[in-house]
């Protein structure tokens, strides 16, 4: 959990000010499948194919607004106080469109967190009136510049599990949060007593902001707040060991899943040996599944309670909806060395909360396969989170529209990256020299103005969003999303399945995919042994900040392996499998009958097998991310590769590559990876200078370059 939150953080600071994606979008209505490789017909409009991206890193913003608006750039970063500024400039004949879509929701959330382990916060009625005396409209209008909306819960909306059934919604309302502060005092609290620090990271103004109009609003109720600021690692550090009594951050999940925002903010760092789930439970019967009660929580649709697994308890709340019961049996040896001195977001989730039943909800929803339990069993938790007042949510941000008008069919995806390959330009757009390597911003060339630089080119330790919208153009994964859908569909992989325990999942690989070398000009077939070791080498490495949790949290790569396409069929009709693709599950009992439910015929290259910890619902989302990309085993490892796989036997060993590929980032893998990454996708690194430029090239060799071919006409 803390790489979560370190690429949560990273995020965050990077785009605290800078509070716009800067992705761009797909130009015509196909699905990201082998397309036919017949003649395009005649297109109304030539539209001209990106042969290459040019990312220019230009930090200082007047620079980067001034280079935006002679044409440079075709998107490029801008902070959103200056939108009305660069909204509507004139190009040519054309305009820079920087527009705020309220009605189209992100899932990047900012938030003030206030510390219950620390005085006077441990205190409910005290963070409650600190909540009523946040100033949230002002925030958003000044701070935010209007790109972020009110939101009252933990979980955004947009996804499973947001509710406002039941949720108090903190308004401003200085008189009632003066009233709160008046009670205490009748029981002798005195606020005079009391200091208050909010601390943020220097250089962010943003926060500087927020945090400058909490000190003016919050004094009113009596306390003395001050304001303190950190470079980024020493903030970090303080945040990481809840070193404070108010911080201020933001967060974008690492994947679209409710679960990526319960265990990082909810979870009550309580561990657990068993727990157990039953669903329209009548009153009378709680007290066969739970020896206490020591939740109750009323849902939209249900009742959910929480308590000890066994018998006895009996239960006196609510009765006017189904009763969904959650029993527990805590494993406290775990919980207590989590709680002793927490990490946050490893051992403790950011509300600070040590409180095992809404531990014990996270822990669960992770497991629930029902959708309709699992949405109960989320909302309890979001519910009963939003009563402690531990974290104040500012807002969610909203679609942000910026791109010069010459470029067209624009979406904003939820939880990925747009592909430029499939973003066009007007033919007459603008040209115009970028200044770097004589490239000119024309039709054929998308240019982006850009912050920051991506902390390595290995998908094993990259873990911002820099690096994973490059890993989106460059790397394949096993399953990616198109265009604004946020369900998985096959890229590598042309079908998955589970096993009926849902502890296995298997992907059947496509057959070939060619990874492509540009620094030796050389090809690599891809296949399931090339997935597992992508996959296994993340973890193996165990890099500082990387995203190797993602995997190893809920994989075991070592007990996974490499099978047959005839190993699976066995599995499949001797013990059935289950499949659920667009919307619709089914049981198969062949290969056959898994590849038609997905609609594939073609060729493939085997099947890996990865071995659940345990049945995770969003495991598939998970596997879209940066961290999901395919990289060739052969590029790798060089001349050890036959060696590697003779060990591993062919795959079906994983553990055996631990002899050739080491841990930390002395490792030869990742000294390679990290600064010449190959391509399995649409685009690879042609050329970058640090903190300067990346050039992306199209991949000759991309597998579903025939898409190309029918959207513009082109073939490499």
């Amino acid at each position: 959990m803390q790489q979560a939150q370190k690429k949560g953080l990273s995020k965050s600071a990077l785009y605290a000010i800078i509070a716009v994606a800067l992705i761009l979008v797909v130009v015509a209505v196909y699905l990201l499948a082998p397309k036919g490789a017949g003649p395009a017909g005649p297109a109304a409009v030539a539209k001209p194919f990106h042969k290459q991206i040019l990312y220019v890193i230009v930090n200082d913003e007047g620079t980067r607004i001034n280079m935006y608006k002679t044409g440079v750039f075709d998107i490029a970063a801008v902070t959103p106080a200056r939108w009305p500024d660069v909204n509507n400039t004139r190009v040519g004949n054309f305009t820079l469109h920087l527009v705020r879509r309220p009605d189209k929701p992100q899932l990047t959330i900012q938030y003030i967190g206030l510390n219950p382990m620390k005085e006077p916060l441990n205190i409910p009625e005290v963070r409650q009136a600190l909540a009523y005396a946040t100033p949230y409209d002002v925030i958003l209008k000044q701070v935010f510049g209007g790109l972020y909306v009110r939101l009252y819960t933990i979980i955004p909306k947009g996804m499973s599990g947001y509710t406002e059934f039941g949720i108090n919604k903190y308004e401003y309302d200085m008189a009632k949060a003066q009233q709160i502060i008046s009670q205490l005092k009748a029981k002798g609290f005195d606020p005079g007593k009391y200091v208050i620090t909010i601390i943020y990271n220097e250089g962010n103004t943003a926060r500087q902001q927020i945090a400058t109009l909490l000190q003016q609003s919050w004094s009113q109720l009596g306390f003395k707040v001050t304001v303190e600021s950190y470079s980024w690692p020493k903030y970090l550090d303080l945040v990481d060991h809840f070193q404070y009594q108010v911080m201020l951050l933001g967060w974008i999940p690492d994947y679209f899943d409710p679960d990526d925002y319960l265990m990082p903010f909810v979870w009550g760092g309580a561990e657990f040996k068993d727990i157990e789930v039953h669903s329209n439970v009548a009153p009378g019967d709680v007290g066969k599944y739970l020896a206490n009660v020591n939740m109750t929580v009323e849902t939209e649709k249900f009742i959910v309670v929480a308590g000890e697994k066994g018998t006895g308890a009996t239960y006196k709340g609510p009765t006017n909806k189904p009763i969904i019961t959650v029993g527990y049996v805590v494993d406290w040896d775990t919980t207590k060395s989590n709680w002793a001195e927490p990490v946050n977001m490893v051992t403790l989730g950011t509300g600070g909360l040590k409180d095992v039943a809404l531990s014990a909800l996270c822990k669960a929803a992770q497991r629930i396969i029902d959708p309709t339990v699992r949405e109960a069993v989320m909302q309890a938790a979001v519910i009963y989170f939003n009563k402690q007042a531990t974290m104040l949510i500012l807002g969610q941000q909203i679609t942000g529209e910026n791109y010069g008008s010459w470029v067209h069919g624009m979406y904003y995806p939820l939880a990925t990256f747009a592909r430029y390959d499939l973003v066009w330009e007007d033919p007459n757009a603008p040209v115009v020299d970028t200044g770097v390597l004589n490239i000119k911003n024309s039709p054929e060339t998308m240019v982006i103005g850009d912050i920051g630089w991506p902390d390595t080119f290995d998908p094993a330790k990259s873990y911002e969003s820099f690096g994973w919208e490059i890993f989106w153009h460059i790397y394949g994964k096993l399953v990616t999303m198109w265009k604004e859908d946020t369900e998985p569909i096959p890229e590598l992989s042309v079908a998955w399945a589970f096993s009926k325990d849902m502890t296995d999942l298997y992907f059947v690989m496509r057959g070939n995919v060619k990874a492509y070398d540009p620094w030796n000009n050389k090809t690599y077939p891809i296949t399931a042994v090339d997935a597992l070791f992508s996959i296994w080498r993340a973890v193996r490495l165990n890099l500082p900040g990387g995203p190797q949790w993602m995997i190893d949290s809920y994989i075991d790569v070592n007990a996974s392996s490499v099978l047959t396409e005839s190993e699976l069929d066995s599995i499949a009709k001797s013990q059935g499998l289950v499949t659920v693709y667009k919307g619709k599950s089914a049981e198969v009992h062949s290969l056959k009958e898994l590849l038609d439910f997905f609609g594939y015929s073609g060729p493939t290259a085997g099947v890996v097998k990865f071995k659940l910890r345990f049945p995770y619902v969003p495991i598939l989302q998970i596997f879209v991310t940066g961290v999901g990309s395919i990289i060739p085993m052969q590029y790798a490892l060089g001349d050890k590769y036959q060696a590697a796989l003779a060990d591993s036997n062919n795959g079906r060993n994983p553990a055996a590559w631990a002899k050739y590929v080491g841990v930390g980032d002395t490792d030869a893998t990742f000294k390679l990876l990290s600064t010449k990454p190959v391509s399995t996708g649409p685009y690879y690194v042609a050329d970058y200078k640090e903190d300067s430029y990346i050039l992306l090239k199209y991949n000759p060799y991309y597998w579903n370059a025939t898409l190309w071919q029918e959207l513009y006409g082109f073939k490499p």
